[in-house]
């Protein structure tokens, strides 16, 4: 080999390594935006979960003091 097709060869190579590199920090790049996307979107899904969660427990909670409630004026009635 010639001292040009050495040279010729090296700048190929550093051309490939270069693009491939460009290549793969635009993927990664890609899968950080798609990632923090999902975990957005699963966050909001848990928080509106729990909200729902503790509106049915406030309902819970609400329903039982006037069950009480009545039981209690029933008692007084009576």
């Amino acid at each position: 080999m010639s001292r040009w097709d050495i040279v010729l060869f090296a700048v190929a190579s550093y051309i490939a390594i270069m693009g491939l590199v460009r290549l793969m920090r635009v993927r990664r790049i890609r899968l950080e935006r798609q990632f923090q996307e999902e975990f957005r979107r699963q966050r909001e899904i848990a928080l509106k979960q729990q909200a729902e969660e503790q509106k049915k427990a406030r309902e819970l909670a609400e329903q039982q003091q006037f069950e009480e409630f009545i039981k209690q004026k029933h008692q007084e009635a009576a």
